[in-house]
């Protein structure tokens, strides 16, 4: 089986799950060829014969003034450009899938990899959380214009032959298949004691880690000064922060960074909720603008995590104890639901239905 994988440039969480996936995939006899296509592939570090990575963009995402907030009118430039460009790209990876023997196209979360289907006569999976029709309504109320650009994406979704539903997920077009599936997120391979061995955290200091993508906290008015001496920052891959309050890891396996941690700061995302979920470690979450998706992240925030809402001002302050103080009361006191987990692998059995 040949298998055309496309994966989202937007974020973290679409290429992250993907790396999961990827793992599992690649274990199955079944697999000829898998054809990776993402404009994020240099995260891909795994290498082997049947792995064919390509850098190609065949979506827009939205675009950001910094990492708690959008732009929304960039967003609505480079989406009219990406619409011009549009026939050339279905017809040149309609072309590439029938040259190369494709067989089935897989897509988190774009809609055109589903044309690019159609076009070339074969099957299409999509997976997500949410699909782009219903971020992109949302911004409707700035300009008319998402509205038109949401109803193109929502008839270009109507042509998967399968989709499958991750947890935490938006309201979904009506798909004529679908199926729910497990959660799907890197996995720390230590233990929390393990991991904080290994980072030589200290039990008696708390340690917050910050994660923030790929914006990091530039822009953001910062405070470290007003830390509390117990309470220790920990960064990686974070920029715009130059302070020595912040510990950064030479080196690290970010889920094992995330077991170590106490408490993870972040806006909320798939991929680091995932991680978090697998880590068993507790979120502060802020705002993240008019992101449509981030009602129904704090929405599973409440249902399935010990978490806490902070807001910017109290990020900037440092004032991080009183959130503690309820994530610690709640321990005891409320029971948090759980999600179904491994989805990678109810994800690869459906994948490898279609041989």
């Amino acid at each position: 089986m040949k298998i055309y994988y496309y994966v989202s440039g937007h974020g973290f969480g679409h290429i992250s799950r993907t790396s999961v996936i990827l793992l599992e995939i690649l274990k199955n006899p079944n697999l000829t060829e898998l054809h990776l296509v993402s404009e994020r592939i240099d995260f891909i570090r795994e290498s082997n014969p049947k792995l064919i990575k390509r850098n190609r963009k065949l979506d827009v995402g939205v675009f950001q003034k910094d990492s708690l907030s959008m732009d929304i009118e960039k967003t609505k430039q480079e989406l009219i450009e990406f619409e011009k460009t549009k026939n050339q790209l279905l017809k040149e990876e309609a072309d590439y899938c029938k040259t190369n023997g494709i067989d089935l196209i897989v897509t988190d979360a774009s809609s055109l990899p589903l044309i690019i289907a159609l076009e070339a006569g074969i099957p299409s999976v999509f997976i997500g959380n949410f699909t782009w029709d219903f971020i992109y309504r949302k911004f409707a109320s700035h300009d008319s214009y998402f509205t038109n650009i949401s109803d193109i994406l929502l008839t270009e979704y109507s042509f998967a032959t399968e989709a499958l539903i991750l947890p935490f997920h938006c309201p979904m077009p009506p798909f004529l298949e679908k199926t729910e599936v497990g959660l799907v997120g890197r996995k720390p391979t230590l233990t929390k004691s393990e991991a904080k061995t290994s980072f030589q955290f200290s039990n008696s200091y708390k340690y917050v880690l910050l994660s923030f993508g790929a914006y990091g906290l530039e822009g953001f008015d910062f405070h470290p000064e007003n830390l509390p001496s117990d309470i220790k920052l920990v960064a990686y891959g974070v920029p715009g922060l130059k302070t020595d309050r912040v510990i950064v890891p030479d080196f690290c396996n970010y889920p094992d960074l995330v077991s170590a941690c106490d408490y993870v700061l972040t806006k909320p995302g798939y991929g680091i909720l995932s991680e978090c979920y697998y880590a068993d470690t507790p979120i502060l979450y802020t705002d993240r603008g008019d992101f449509a998706e981030y009602p129904y992240l704090v929405e599973n925030l409440q249902n399935y995590f010990l978490s806490s809402y902070i807001s910017h001002e109290e990020i900037s302050n440092c004032e991080f104890e009183i959130h503690f103080s309820r994530i610690d009361n709640a321990k005891d006191k409320v029971k948090v639901l759980e999600v179904p987990k491994n989805g990678e692998i109810q994800i690869t059995n459906l994948i490898f239905e279609y041989t």
